[in-house]
């Protein structure tokens, strides 16, 4: 186990080669790797069930994974979000495709956020960065996915 370290460390062998190795193997090496594995998840639940600020640091990032799969719902709603195909190259395209929409909104949501803030500051109003750290800029409510667009008035 510590050469595999070492290797790692000094970057003699690539992560992916020494799994490739090590699976499907049932050598000494492998299990000792698999008993430290399950060990360390054993510490990890221990910590997570007798420690609040973790537990509270877990569910924050939990809720925004959901918030963005949420998103992600919202903007792939045609076939209610199923690729019917199963041709690597257009589910790899539609997925593709809904990164980038999801993060435009992101971007879009973002900058008008950042412009209220601004404008709020620029009035007086004490904002605090910590409270803004709290905001989160997967907000669906101005999105109207099943709406009329004008792209005339933008060009």
């Amino acid at each position: 186990m510590v050469r595999i370290a070492a290797s790692l460390k000094n970057n003699i062998a690539p992560a992916h080669a020494i799994i490739q190795r090590l699976a499907g193997r049932g050598d000494k090496v492998s299990k000792a790797l698999a008993s430290l594995g399950r060990l360390i998840k054993t510490i990890y639940i221990f910590r997570y069930i007798s420690d609040p600020d973790l537990r509270r640091k877990v569910h924050l990032q939990l809720n925004r994974g959901e918030s963005r799969h949420s998103l992600a719902k919202v903007i792939f709603f045609d076939n209610r979000g199923v690729f019917k195909t199963s041709d690597y190259e257009e589910i790899m395209n539609k997925a593709s495709c809904l990164s980038l929409v999801s993060n435009s909104v992101l971007v879009w949501n973002t900058h008008h956020m950042q412009q209220i803030t601004d404008r709020m500051r620029n009035e007086g109003h004490d904002i605090e960065d910590e409270s803004l750290s709290r905001v989160s800029p997967l907000s669906l409510k101005k999105i109207i996915v099943h709406g009329m667009y004008n792209f005339e008035e933008i060009i």
